[in-house]
This record gives C-alpha cells, structure tokens and sequence, in this order.
C-alpha cells in the first residue's frame, strides 16, 4: 500500500511540471547555500589570521616593553659589580658565587677566566693574592633591538701577588638581559691591559 501511494506520488511529480520546478529550486536553494558556507570560510580563516597577526603585533610589541631600561641595566651592573669584584677574604667566594647566579653559563665561564680563577680564589681566601678593583665609568652604552642593553664599564683593577701590586686597566662590556625572575648578564667582553704594557689578556 505504501509502495502504491509512493509510485503515484511520483508519476504525479513527473506530469506536474509546476510541483517538479519547484522541488528542483528547492534542491539548488540547498546546493547554493553549501557553496555560500564554503566560499565564507576562507574568509573567516582570513579574519583569524589579521587576528592572529595582531596578537602577534601585540605581543612583539609588549616584549619591546619589557625589555630593559639603559638606567636600570647601568644600576644592575653596579649593584653586581659590588659582588662580581669582591676580593676581600671573607667574603669574596660567597659574592662571587652570588654574582654568577645572577650571569648565563657562558657569561659566567668568561668572567671567570679573567677576574676569579681557581688560582685567584685559592690566593684571595689565603691572604697570598690581594686584589682590588676601582670603577672610573659605568655607562649604557647601546640598546639593542631585541631589549637587550651593553653596558660598558672602566676601571683600575690593581693586583698584587706577593711582589708589588701591578695595575690594570679595565675596558669590559656586559650584556643585560631580562629574564623571568630579574636582570641577567649574558655576554662578557673583557679588555685588561697592564698600565705599563698594554697588553691584552
């Protein structure tokens, strides 16, 4: 019975052309409607990317902003310096190990290299190496795009190791960085010359 009342439904489609037109444009209202929602789609993902690429904006803008100030770079060096070129016997090791919290790796390995040896730390805590160091000039030097500052520092850095004390000049630029918790120090870049030689070490 259904399947009787269907086949004559249909024949009555097909010899009505008026009921047949308008089922097709139903039909083509549908298809056309898919085709609307596809062609809105890439410009929807247009609109996420002018989104995204504002956030992206936003974002290398406020890093700009938190980068660091050339006067607090220039105060950050000089509190650290306080601790970096401490050579009195009971303190020097605990400074210095603060200090080099406060650098990158590589940072704190230059640094090193010049300023607190084995050699050096060994000398100080026994009374054989006596050192002091005497800023002349603590200045920020340059900004650089990423947010980074240099700050260059000179000085007289005088060492005596058990003769006379031999004096150097201090030519140092360090690169500051901000960090998550604070100020870092992430590049060294020594120049120490004896007063009489000039010569670089």
């Amino acid at each position: 019975m259904i399947h009787e009342i269907a086949h004559a439904l249909v024949q009555r489609i097909l010899h009505d052309k008026i009921i047949l037109g308008l089922i097709i444009i139903g039909l083509l209202a549908v298809f056309m409607s898919g085709l609307n929602n596809k062609d809105e789609a890439p410009s929807a993902s247009k609109s996420d990317k002018t989104d995204a690429g504002q956030q992206q904006e936003q974002q290398q803008t406020s890093g700009k902003a938190s980068g660091v100030e050339p006067a607090l770079a220039q105060d950050f060096i000089k509190w650290w310096l306080g601790m970096a070129m401490d050579y009195s016997p009971a303190s020097a090791a605990p400074n210095h190990q603060q200090a080099f919290a406060w650098m990158s790796q590589n940072a704190a390995a230059t640094f090193q290299s010049t300023y607190w040896t084995a050699e050096m730390a060994s000398g100080v805590a026994s009374g054989k190496i006596v050192a002091a160091f005497q800023p002349t000039s603590i200045t920020a030097k340059a900004l650089n795009p990423d947010g980074t500052v240099v700050v260059g520092v000179q000085g007289t850095y005088q060492l005596r190791n058990g003769g006379q004390p031999v004096p150097y000049q201090v030519k140092a630029d360090f690169l500051v960085s901000r960090a998550r918790d604070g100020l870092r120090i992430t590049g060294v870049y020594n120049e120490l010359a004896t007063t009489s030689s000039r010569s670089v070490n």
